[in-house]
């Protein structure tokens, strides 16, 4: 083993929505893109493969994602690992429903990559919101978002 620290194993350069990513052991080339060109299956696979629920409601799921005002995805050789989406209102609230990133990739910076550059497309909005489940919590911490304790989300999920 090197002796470099977690700094100097993971870095990432942006050039116009190319990351590249090394890391201790291997050297990941990925493209962060803002196309929407996804098929239902990869949309699908991504979701089922961090177990989220809502893997469960393809069509829906597919609708939710290309109607995302914006949608940032990772791809390593065509393949779909990670995506990030927002919907706001046009100015002063922007809300990010869905991070994820492929379990074959994550602790890898892909994740911590599309965080930043969606707060940098939304840099100027009042407020940014994620909801998140609390042990995800201090990954965002890391990405420079806080933990706002005089509000709580409401949330009602049928």
């Amino acid at each position: 083993l090197h002796s470099t620290s977690r700094r100097q194993r993971q870095m990432c350069i942006r050039d116009r929505y190319k990351c590249y990513i090394k890391t201790h052991c291997q050297e990941i080339t990925m493209e962060i893109n803002r196309s929407k060109n996804f098929s239902q299956d990869e949309i699908t696979k991504l979701f089922l493969s961090v177990n989220w629920e809502s893997a469960g409601y393809p069509e829906k799921l597919l609708y939710s994602v290309l109607t995302s005002e914006t949608v940032l995805s990772c791809r390593e050789n065509e393949k779909l690992i990670g995506l990030m989406t927002a919907i706001s209102d046009g100015g002063m609230n922007v809300f990010f429903p869905y991070l994820l990133i492929s379990p074959d990739y994550q602790n890898k910076g892909i994740g911590k990559a599309l965080v930043s550059e969606m707060l940098e497309i939304y840099r100027d909005y009042y407020r940014r919101i994620l909801i998140c489940s609390n042990e995800k919590a201090e990954f965002y911490k890391k990405c420079g978002m806080n933990i706002c304790n005089d509000q709580i989300p409401i949330m009602k999920i049928n």
